[in-house]
């Protein structure tokens, strides 16, 4: 039975804090990794925006001819691409950051229902009854 309270016996010595305190920490903790995410998919799109920048400018104004043509047409459709990436980068962003606080509300509501014993007995994963190495259904 012992090979099932093994979270619990790890978690035991963890001091519980107060709820409220619990929920601030975490989410000021979360607003600054929000933050920090922020700022890297600014500084990613700035160094594509150059990236973009500097192979128009080689095309239309450093090559001559069909490859220079080609080259700032090649920069104006990853410009496309870039304009994507903003709404893309932030929304991803956003949305990992909801999500961590429900799982922060979740864990505090979690923590106010839990009992004080240090061993939680808890049930086993159960095994498909008739599965063979895949996971598909074996007929009988």
């Amino acid at each position: 039975m012992e090979q099932f309270n093994v979270i619990s016996i790890l978690g035991a010595d963890a001091q519980v804090l107060t709820p409220d305190t619990d929920v601030a920490k975490a989410t000021k903790d979360l607003n600054r990794k929000s933050l920090k995410m922020h700022g890297r998919h600014a500084v990613s799109w700035l160094l594509r925006a150059s990236a973009i920048a500097a192979l128009y400018l080689l095309g239309r104004y450093g090559m001559e001819g069909t490859i220079g043509g080609a080259m700032s047409l090649t920069a104006m459709f990853a410009s496309v691409y870039l304009l994507w990436y903003i709404p893309k980068g932030h929304l991803t962003i956003q949305s990992t950051r909801q999500a961590r606080l429900y799982w922060i509300m979740n864990d505090v509501g979690n923590n106010s229902f839990c009992s004080d014993d240090p061993i939680v007995v808890t049930m086993p994963a159960q095994e498909a009854i008739g599965a063979d190495w895949y996971g598909k259904q074996t007929v009988s």
